[in-house]
């Protein structure tokens, strides 16, 4: 009697195991799943094709709902910044949509100062990392057709403006994208500030 109980519980695990792998094989777990957001249309044409250093074009980043974190433009005309005053703390800006799409971008390229707080130990790590997201037109994966095109910066400790090009990671440029946006999961307390912003082509 025993052994037929025991015989009757292997086969009914065997049977919730086959269920629950079925189910995650269905969900396909090795792809991106992105969630679209809001859109966000050109509020003003940037007087350089896809560069954004005025306060209008870079207002374009920061006043939408897709942006998120403690943002502020501030400035008038070309002296105009994008400023991040609680730079430990997460944020999103959030570009344009482009349409028609941006063809053969290579990467974005960003003009900043980043300052951390003085208060910190001199121990403290220095460096801001920033991540840059391309919504492709096509897939960069054929394994993945919702993963979006990533490139990443390390945003060195600087009193003076300096630009970066960010480093394009697991894509091949160039690229087709429709839009793009910054994102950073904070770094140490101090004021980032953005300058300007431009796609690489």
């Amino acid at each position: 009697m025993m052994r037929r109980a025991s015989a009757v519980l292997l086969v009914v695990a065997a049977a919730a195991a086959t269920v629950v792998t079925a189910g995650c094989n269905a969900d396909n777990p090795g792809s991106s799943y992105v969630i679209p957001g809001p859109t966000v249309p050109t509020r003003v044409p940037t007087l350089e094709p896809f560069v954004w250093d005025t306060r209008d074009e870079l207002a374009n980043w920061v006043e939408n709902d897709a942006a998120k974190g403690p943002l502020a433009v501030e400035g008038s005309g070309a002296e105009a910044m994008i400023k991040i005053t609680r730079a430990d703390q997460q944020w999103v800006v959030r570009g344009p949509d482009f349409a028609p799409a941006v063809t053969g971008v290579r990467t974005l390229r960003l003009r900043y100062r980043w300052r951390p707080d003085s208060s910190l130990p001199a121990t403290a790590t220095q460096t801001a990392y920033v991540t840059a997201y391309f919504q492709p037109t096509t897939p960069i994966h054929p394994w993945d057709p919702a993963a979006q095109a990533a490139a990443s910066a390390t945003l060195q400790a600087t009193e003076d403006w300096t630009s970066i090009d960010f480093r394009p990671a697991q894509f091949t440029p160039p690229i087709d994208v429709t839009y793009c946006y910054l994102h950073s999961l904070g770094a140490n307390r101090g004021v980032l500030e953005i300058d300007r912003i431009e796609l690489v082509r």
